[in-house]
């Protein structure tokens, strides 16, 4: 192995460590329009720069990058927007046109519009470059499957670029067979729900309740106990608030590894699902708040990290990490040095030990200080303080 071969192999995995720890932040996020978990895709682009995509809604996009400090619009969302006004595209062989144009002109007065070419292709019009702009710019791909459609190359053209557009989040693909076995499909068509459609009342109600997005699910009960006690809207999931409410709840001084805790020992306290307890320590490991050690057989010993209470004493406890972050920034600033001890300098600020540890982790993380610390116990963390420039500019921003 060359030299230049041997660094670029370090390089490599460098640069895969990299985008490892953007998806473990990435994935720790739920979309704050479902509560759940999207997906995220992390992709390189050789070994200088990374694409991030997501499946899950623009405010999920959004939520991602405030978490990985990105800009807006650098995680790019595959699902339509919110707002994104419904436009049906009809593929269907010219021999059904007595079935779809009565399908179309349903769906019209169902309040859904719809790209039918007999009305969207005129007199000297290109007939690519319409049927083009229509499938580029519909929300939702609805192809009729008939004896007749399923055997021209034409449709199944169509069929390629809207089950393209459904890969890549911009459409839903929709399947309606008339007069036809499920047998008579595609095996990839069979793999996508593919319904029997009757031109009636019933099927065009059915159908534009699917493309309005009416919910066919049974109206929630009360969710359980640990649930309710969290804010919607939230982009942690609620095992991960539960477990981050735990950790800092039952940290006297807002320290590094206090406490510790197993999985049993944490599904004891909080009442969470086993499962849910798995889920909600994964997201905040991923986030870069807790730390994990696995045995051998034996349970995961977990603790937090300095910056879970940064991010959570907020929510749990009677301040604000930032706004204290703040007035300790101004308050190392007018000792006039460049390194400290903290013993004590929470009783100059008029706070108790574990509010002054959770303002120090917001200064620490945010790259404003550097910290001193040392094996021996104390009341607050860190030891001391390491002030340069950072500390200036944090302050001046103010």
């Amino acid at each position: 192995m060359s030299a230049d071969d041997f660094f670029e192999g370090i390089l490599d995995d460098v640069f895969e460590q990299l985008a490892d720890d953007l998806h473990g932040k990435a994935a720790s996020v739920v979309d704050p329009q479902t509560g759940k978990h999207a997906p995220v895709f992390v992709r390189s682009i050789g070994n200088e720069s990374w694409t991030i995509h997501t499946s899950g809604s623009p405010a999920f996009a959004r939520a991602v990058e405030q978490r990985l400090g990105l800009n807006k619009g650098e995680v790019h969302a595959m699902n339509e927007p919110a707002k994104r006004e419904r436009l049906v595209y009809v593929a269907h062989a010219h021999e059904d046109k007595s079935i779809v144009e009565p399908l179309a002109e349903g769906l019209m007065q169902r309040g859904i519009n719809v790209w039918y070419d007999t009305w969207e292709i005129g007199y000297g019009d290109s007939l690519r470059r319409k049927m083009e702009e229509g499938l580029g710019s519909c929300t939702h791909f609805i192809v009729l499957l008939t004896e007749t459609s399923i055997m021209k190359s034409w449709v199944n053209e169509e069929i390629d670029a809207g089950l393209m557009s459904a890969v890549e989040g911009s459409a839903k693909f929709i399947g309606l067979r008339h007069n036809l076995p499920l047998a008579a499909v595609s095996p990839f068509l069979k793999t996508r729900l593919t319904p029997e459609f009757k031109l009636d009342e019933g099927g065009l109600n059915t159908l534009a309740g699917e493309i309005q997005g009416i919910s066919k699910k049974p109206l929630l009960g009360e969710s359980p106990q640990y649930v309710q006690s969290h804010s919607p809207g939230s982009t942690w999931s609620a095992a991960a608030r539960v477990i981050a409410e735990y950790f800092v709840r039952n940290s006297p001084n807002g320290r590094p590894m206090e406490p510790q805790a197993t999985y049993t020992e944490l599904q004891e306290a909080t009442g969470l699902p086993t499962p849910d307890v798995r889920i909600g320590v994964l997201d905040l490991i991923g986030a870069g708040l807790l730390e994990k050690r696995d045995y051998l057989g034996g349970d995961a010993i977990i603790w937090p990290k300095s910056d879970l209470f940064a991010t959570f004493d907020s929510d749990f406890m009677g301040w604000q990490p930032e706004k204290d972050a703040r007035d300790l920034a101004v308050h190392l600033i007018n000792l006039d040095t460049e390194q400290v001890q903290t013993d004590n300098m929470y009783q100059a600020l008029g706070w108790e030990p574990r509010r002054f540890s959770a303002a120090a982790a917001y200064l620490v993380s945010a790259r404003v200080v550097k910290p001193i610390e040392w094996m021996d116990a104390a009341e607050c963390w860190p030891h001391g303080f390491i002030m340069g420039d950072e500390l200036l500019r944090f302050v001046r921003s103010f």
